[in-house]
């Protein structure tokens, strides 16, 4: 675990650099010249402790690759919903540094993070936020509905601009009506998203699934995307989604994509 936060904090990167960390399911660490994000970080064992909801099924199928508590440099938190492999409250009260947390308010209600209002940044579909060289833009995601029982949007979807390149997390949901409209003037140069599906039986269990893998390669095939980076199906075996599967479904459609699958502790540099 060590080896890794030593790597993210430490490892020298100049301002026309951007490296990328994958830390499992959804999380990531991006870190700029002076600058590191998390998004989505799950760094515990929350769900399955008994100190927490005690989720039998949902154990870990590997440790967490960082403790949150040897984090030393986050300047910001990102999460697109609520869920607790998501919005780990663990994981982000763990955390000692001055971030600021990205969140919509309907997530940070419901959730059990407990940091000052001040360092909170709530974010609304379609609204941009700058931070210093970096954009992030907002989508409504569905999961499975647009907004909460007070009609707020609650699952996001972040696009984050950088020197001209566009970066696209899911997070979590499936395809609505409108969804292609709001992305199709963009070119993407990365694309994270969820592979893991849903089914009756997960639904009966109350895990609320997403996008499946033949409709994200179908999805993906009408977008302009450089790379496409499948998530969301190495952590917990009870709720997976197959890497193979999904890149047959592209190759049918787009034979010519580029796919990039990342273990936990890979890292891109672009």
């Amino acid at each position: 675990m060590i080896n890794l936060i030593r790597q993210i904090e430490n490892e020298g990167i100049n301002k026309n650099q951007l490296y990328i960390y994958f830390l499992g399911q959804s999380g990531y660490v991006l870190k700029f010249k002076g600058f590191i994000i998390y998004i989505d970080p799950y760094l515990t064992d929350y769900i399955e402790n008994p100190l927490g909801p005690h989720e039998k099924k949902m154990r870990r199928s590997f440790p967490s690759p960082i403790d949150p508590m040897t984090i030393t440099k986050c300047d910001a938190i990102i999460c697109t919903h609520s869920h607790l492999d998501h919005m780990d409250p663990w994981t982000i009260n763990k955390i000692d540094t001055d971030f600021k947390l990205l969140t919509s308010i309907g997530a940070y209600e419901k959730s059990e993070v407990k940091i000052s209002k001040s360092r909170i940044i709530f974010l609304y579909p379609n609204k941009k936020v700058s931070i210093g060289e970096i954009n992030i833009i907002p989508f409504s995601a569905a999961h499975y509905k647009l907004s909460d029982n007070l009609g707020r949007p609650d699952c996001l979807s972040i696009l984050i601009q950088w020197k001209g390149k566009n970066l696209f997390f899911w997070g979590d949901g499936i395809r609505y009506e409108g969804q292609y409209e709001l992305l199709s003037d963009y070119n993407f140069e990365y694309f994270f998203a969820p592979i893991n599906g849903r089914d009756k039986k997960r639904e009966k269990e109350g895990i609320i699934g997403n996008i499946r893998e033949n409709e994200l390669a179908e999805f993906c095939s009408n977008l302009s995307i450089k790379h496409i980076i499948p998530n969301h199906y190495d952590l917990f075996i009870n709720n997976s989604g197959s890497v193979d599967y999904f890149t047959k479904e592209v190759e049918i459609r787009n034979p010519n994509q580029s796919i990039i699958t990342m273990n936990h502790g890979d890292k891109i540099e672009i």
